[in-house]
């Protein structure tokens, strides 16, 4: 049986995050893709979704818009991922 890693809340939050901002141009975001997307169930995505908007990186919970904020921690988070592959480190 594979064994899966067990992820910490912030790759959990940039996988969030970068799934939703990849489905930012379609015009309804589907919860279940994004679910599967990051492989999380989906009672814990709903309270992944209200911790983002408590601190502020969404800007509501209907619509699923990255804030300023968001967009600004994904472009940061990748940038750290960026680094560590850089200096061979892995981040799972």
């Amino acid at each position: 049986m594979k064994r899966i890693t067990r992820r910490d809340k912030l790759k959990i939050y940039g996988d969030l995050l970068s799934a939703l901002d990849a489905e930012a141009n379609a015009d309804k975001i589907v919860l279940t893709r994004v679910q599967v997307k990051i492989n999380v169930p989906f009672d814990r995505l709903k309270c992944y979704i209200s911790e983002l908007y408590e601190l502020g990186l969404i800007q509501d919970q209907e619509s699923l818009k990255l804030s300023k904020k968001g967009k600004q921690y994904l472009k940061e988070y990748e940038k750290v991922l960026e680094f560590m592959k850089r200096m061979g480190l892995t981040y799972q």
